[in-house]
């Protein structure tokens, strides 16, 4: 685990690829104007991609066993807003 961690909120994802790498864009979306805030991006490899979808897959399923189920947002689905960062 990293020694220091800057927590920071995220309610809005894009992800772009190409053959070689992932792009995960990472920021706030605020309701009230449809304003996208980006601030973090991850670039990492195909490879890395598909066990960030395990780790989260994994967080998920233990998150239901614990908390039950995860209700759906009721805002217009994330990848629907654009393209802003």
């Amino acid at each position: 685990m990293c020694k220091t961690i800057e927590g920071r909120y995220a309610n809005y994802f894009d992800i772009g690829h190409n053959a070689f790498e992932f792009v995960i864009d990472c920021g706030q979306f605020f309701q009230e104007n449809k304003d996208v805030v980006c601030h973090t991006r991850i670039i990492t490899s195909p490879v890395y991609a598909a066990a960030l979808l395990q780790v989260l897959a994994a967080g998920l399923k233990n998150y239901r066993e614990k908390y039950g189920d995860i209700p759906e947002i009721d805002e217009e689905p994330l990848m629907d807003r654009g393209r802003p960062c």
